[in-house]
């Protein structure tokens, strides 16, 4: 029987998946932030012409103003997300020990709590990103899971195999 090359038992708490959330939402997609000022601009500048002539003073106060509107508006969808998601965990996914083993061709997943075992090969996965606390592996676009980094006993080494595995798809956010 083939051996592991990298085991890894790590788990998801409330407050990783609050994380990955913000994470998911300003770190990986980096257009974000330019498109929210971009809009609150275009509406600071609809403001300002009001009067018939350009207020400058009005359209930087308007625009700060949007700007910091459009971003309590995401904060407070992701806080409702991550609550929501909380408030419906029935299966105990937060906190049971997902034991992650490595093989050269693929990735087996255990979780004992959640009595689940499952299997994918390195080609199946969308992507792989890097956080300062987190490799998040992407299953599609909007499924991914994470590895605490902290859980990692040789992280240099997790790190060369896992990037050897998905190449180009791998990206440090």
């Amino acid at each position: 029987m083939e051996e592991a090359k990298i085991i890894i038992n790590t788990i998801m708490t409330k407050e990783d998946y609050r994380k990955f959330l913000y994470i998911a939402t300003f770190r990986r997609n980096k257009v974000i932030l330019p498109l929210l000022g971009l809009i609150s601009l275009m509406g600071s500048l609809l403001i300002s012409l009001n009067a018939g002539y350009l207020n400058f003073l009005r359209l930087i106060i308007g625009w700060i103003a949007l700007f910091a509107l459009a971003i309590i508006v995401v904060l407070i969808k992701i806080e409702k997300r991550n609550a929501q998601r909380i408030k419906t965990d029935k299966t105990g996914t937060f906190d049971s020990i997902n034991t992650l083993k490595f093989y050269d061709d693929r990735i087996v997943m255990e979780n004992k709590a959640l009595k689940s075992t499952g299997e994918l090969k390195y080609s199946q996965f969308y992507a792989l990103m890097e956080s300062k606390d987190y490799f998040i592996f992407y299953l599609t676009i909007n499924q991914a899971s994470l590895i605490r980094k902290k859980d990692i006993d040789n992280l240099s080494e997790f790190k060369e195999f896992i990037i050897e595995k998905l190449g180009d798809r791998y990206k440090r956010i």
